[in-house]
């Protein structure tokens, strides 16, 4: 079981509206007693869900969990567009016309498993000229955004009444759910906005597993720090190589191996969970016949 002297490791942290990203870390620092903490992707203050923080040396593999693919439950308001966007934001323009059930889903599944181009809102944390866009925008300011790429992996309508579409979106890493809401909207020949999003799921992470931090406070009160997911079960996705027994000092000191000790074949320039008398050793990646360390996890 992880202690406070010796924690490490991801958590599954449910967000509530009103946080910020950096508020979860600076929180988690003062409830863990510990500096090297790290969120993996921030999350709009008014967006609830799935907020993955890594704690001490587990921070080396924020990168990997910022780019597996996200999930979203957001609503769709049809009628009006804001400057932001979504709900918090000024009214800009509004219609009367509220597209069909018909019109809706057809709109949706035409970027359903698409790739997709997106221009990133102004209200949003994209610099440009050494100035974050949002800080130009309550300048007053818009400026021409460079379109973005971002696959939509899956996309659904779960719910539409009233004028208001509840929908289920999973997508690559910096998607703008309520950018693609406005195109959709836009796509059916009306105005929208989005009126409420939650993420579901991030870097593997699922709400259904999450942990608010009024629990983790409490738990970690108690000294029991089994809600943290170790780094390689937060990396299970990613092909596991296990080192011979008779290698392993120079596995923990970081000595590169020559696959031919293996008797395995190894994909190219492709990265590995490496193991060595069952203790995770770190993320090695394959070239030139060698397993180098590309990120070194070992406790000693």
């Amino acid at each position: 079981m992880t202690n406070k002297n010796n924690i490490d490791g991801v958590i599954n942290v449910y967000k509530e509206i009103g946080y910020t990203s950096h508020d979860v870390v600076a929180i988690l620092r003062k409830t863990l007693e510990i500096k090297k903490i790290g969120h993996t992707g921030t999350l709009d203050p008014n967006v609830s869900g799935v907020l993955p923080i890594c704690v001490g040396n587990s921070t080396k593999i924020s990168s990997y969990l910022m780019n597996h693919e996200k999930s979203y439950l957001g609503e769709l308001t049809f009628g009006y567009e804001t400057d932001t966007e979504d709900i918090w934001g000024s009214i800009t323009e509004t219609c009367d016309y509220t597209p069909s059930v018909d019109e809706l889903e057809k709109a949706i599944s035409r970027i359903n498993g698409k790739e997709i181009l997106q221009t990133p809102p102004m209200y949003s944390a994209i610099k440009v000229g050494g100035k974050k866009l949002y800080e130009l925008a309550r300048e007053g300011k818009e400026i021409e955004r460079k379109k973005r790429n971002a696959h939509i992996y899956s996309i659904e309508l779960i719910r539409y009444i009233n004028g208001k579409a509840h929908i289920k979106v999973t997508c690559s890493k910096g998607t703008y759910i309520r950018t693609l809401f406005k195109d959709i909207a836009r796509e059916c020949n009306s105005l929208g906005t989005m009126t409420s999003l939650i993420r579901l799921s991030s870097g593997g992470f699922n709400i259904k597993d999450s942990i608010t931090l009024d629990e983790i406070s409490e738990l970690s009160r108690q000294r029991n720090f089994d809600f943290f997911v170790s780094a390689d079960k937060a990396l299970e996705d990613m092909e596991r190589v296990n080192i011979p027994d008779f290698l392993f000092d120079k596995v923990i000191n970081g000595v590169a191996i020559k696959t031919n000790l293996l008797g395995l074949k190894l994909q190219e320039d492709k990265e590995y969970l490496v193991y060595c008398r069952e203790e995770f050793i770190g993320i090695y990646y394959h070239l030139d016949n060698l397993l180098k360390v590309k990120s070194y996890l070992y406790k000693r």
